[in-house]
């Protein structure tokens, strides 16, 4: 099957590159730049050129959200795998009971990366009101674990204990026991899970 692979912030295709290499000769991973303007349709948009033979979509973080967005706007996809990317922790409704002063701080820090219109995108996009919205078969892949440094992981976490459930019987919710930077820490998990996912589409 074709999959179109789709980057975290401030990543690249070559992030994939691993997972490519393990899938070669199950799948055919195409991996894909993703880059602004961050208004979500032109993005889509810029995927669809690569899209012939109905691919499957995965992404990773700002990859997985666009990847659901995919699957939104194509229902007949054969599968969306999104790997932990369900919103920011900038989102006080991702949140059970939000730190305000916390999350203002965290929304500074995130300044220093540079990309404003990529965050205020990221922050304005309720990734739970598009997951209620696909209708293709999905896979989201939720980390357990944060990564070094993370801020406000406990709060957020909780707050997808709360959202996760309420997702439709189509989206397959499977924790791993990994952090967010899981494409860099254990690219065969990644590979794993979209091999399974994919076994029967």
């Amino acid at each position: 099957m074709k999959v179109l692979a789709l980057h975290g912030a401030g990543g690249s295709p070559s992030d994939w590159d691993p997972v490519v290499e393990e899938l070669r000769g199950l799948h055919e991973v195409v991996a894909l730049p993703l880059e602004g303007p961050w208004d979500w349709e032109s993005v889509l948009d810029r995927i669809e050129p690569h899209a012939g033979d109905n691919p499957a979509v995965l992404g990773v973080s700002l990859g997985g959200m666009v990847a659901a967005l995919w699957g939104r706007r194509h229902p007949e996809c054969p599968a969306v795998i999104d790997v932990d990317g369900h919103g920011v922790p900038t989102q006080p409704q991702r949140h059970v009971d939000p730190d305000l002063a916390a999350i203002a701080d965290l929304r500074e820090r995130f300044k220093a990366y540079g990309q404003p219109e990529l965050q205020r995108a990221m922050e304005e996009l309720d990734c739970f009101e598009v997951f209620r919205e696909v209708r293709c078969p999905m896979l989201l892949a939720v980390a357990t674990k944060p990564f070094p440094g993370q801020l406000l992981f406990d709060s957020y976490a909780a707050g997808l204990a709360r959202d996760l459930p309420t997702l439709p019987a189509n989206i397959t919710v499977e924790r791993y026991d990994d952090s967010h930077a899981v494409l860099a820490t254990d690219p065969h998990l990644v590979a794993t899970l979209v091999k399974d996912f994919l076994e029967h589409r």
